[in-house]
């Protein structure tokens, strides 16, 4: 992919996607105050729904600059809506932000081709370099093993960014096998066969491409995706 040869507007369109109402309004509320600082003037919008996020970069009336992106979404982790972003609106730059540890989605997230994955604790003192820095098509911070947002995507990319993509049905069963429910109980609560919840379960494994039900678990908990 070749970089443009015209430079980024003054104005930046920024969005934030978090399903988190409170966390969605903070951050906001932060880019608000950042607006009209330094030189900076920013266009924010702002959703706690995936399919509306992914749509309002690839089809919305104005470009999208920077993406602001939680790790943990309903049904889908960060790095599967950054694939989806990246690979239709490539000119839009993605910063990812977590409450947990970046350590848990740093790999999926500079294999989804992000620029940056930021600690929501520290926003405070890092939101503005970020947003300067992959304003100008670079990752943050340098040499952080992040891509230019102009950079052509890793061979991971290319992989389905929904693969994951959980049923409302296969995240009830995830829900309750975390409560320690039987498979009998889940298939009385969910009025469905024992058969049907294995069935769904072996879909569920093979989404995380995980070996054991076990170890689909441990994925759900540590992407913290239900």
């Amino acid at each position: 992919m070749t970089i443009p040869d015209e430079p980024r507007r003054r104005e930046l369109r920024i969005g934030v996607l978090d399903n988190d109402c409170l966390a969605l309004e903070c951050i906001v509320s932060m880019l608000v105050r950042l607006n009209n600082l330094g030189g900076r003037k920013f266009d924010v919008w702002s959703s706690d729904n995936s399919a509306k996020g992914i749509q309002e970069c690839r089809f919305g009336a104005k470009a999208t600059d920077i993406m602001f992106i939680d790790m943990a979404l309903n049904g889908l982790t960060g790095s599967q809506v950054t694939k989806e972003i990246r690979k239709h609106a490539p000119g839009t730059g993605v910063i990812g932000i977590t409450s947990y540890q970046p350590e848990l989605y740093i790999k999926d997230m500079q294999a989804a081709g992000a620029q940056a994955l930021l600690d929501k604790s520290t926003l405070k003192s890092t939101l503005a370099e970020a947003i300067d820095a992959v304003s100008q098509g670079r990752p943050f911070p340098q040499g952080s093993g992040f891509a230019a947002v102009y950079e052509d995507p890793p061979a991971a990319f290319g992989t389905d960014p929904l693969r994951m993509h959980l049923t409302n049905t296969e995240q009830q069963i995830i829900t309750l096998s975390l409560t320690r429910k039987s498979t009998r109980e889940i298939a009385t609560e969910l009025n469905i066969s024992v058969d049907t919840v294995f069935s769904h379960r072996r879909n569920i494994k093979n989404k995380f491409r995980s070996g054991t039900w076990y170890d689909a678990l441990d994925r759900c908990r540590e992407l913290h995706i239900v």
